[in-house]
């Protein structure tokens, strides 16, 4: 299964991509504002795509590799978490490499599977949040038309070990206007 945007596309993730995930996600500014462990092994980055596999397979996540259509290259992660069929709700997550951030393509990677979990899933409610610090995380959730919902106080431990407060957002499908980036 592939995802097509205009400049991006996104796929599921393979074992080969292990040592790619390692050379993108070994950067702190990414574990300041994440889950992702600092310094980001190949172990982890193994255990990462077997997950991944493993929860696609049970239909409990989609875990995607945001890949540049014109170099082929990996730009960086987004997932649909913690899927709840009975509710139709999830929780995406995602993060781009330091050189590719400011570009427009998260905005992308966000519409293309924000589309995919309420036309292919069926889901009707999607969690989007960002550690409050994070500025431009909150831009680019805001953008997708997604509601604030709230601060969740000490809500996620990151990958530095630190507590932080997150911003928690929600977007509805009757809300979601695909936007052709």
């Amino acid at each position: 299964m592939k995802l097509d945007g205009k400049r991006i596309f996104l796929r599921p993730w393979r074992e080969s991509d292990a040592e790619d995930l390692v050379a993108l996600l070994n950067d702190k500014s990414i574990a300041n504002f994440t889950r992702v462990p600092n310094p980001y092994k190949l172990k982890h980055a193994r255990k990462k795509l077997k997950e991944c596999r493993e929860k696609w397979r049970k239909k409990q996540e989609a875990g995607f590799a945001i890949i540049s259509k014109k170099e082929k290259k990996l730009l960086g992660s987004i997932d649909i978490m913690d899927i709840d069929k009975h509710s139709r709700k999830a929780h995406i997550g995602y993060l781009l490499g330091k050189e590719f951030r400011g570009k427009g393509f998260m905005q992308e990677a966000i519409q293309l599977v924000l589309g995919f979990a309420f036309k292919n899933l069926k889901l009707n409610r999607i969690r989007i949040s960002c550690f409050v610090k994070n500025k431009a995380s909150r831009k680019v959730i805001e953008k997708t038309g997604a509601k604030f919902e709230g601060i969740e106080r000490d809500g996620i431990k990151s990958g530095l070990g630190k507590l932080h407060d997150v911003r928690v957002y929600s977007i509805l499908a009757r809300e979601f206007k695909r936007k052709d980036i």
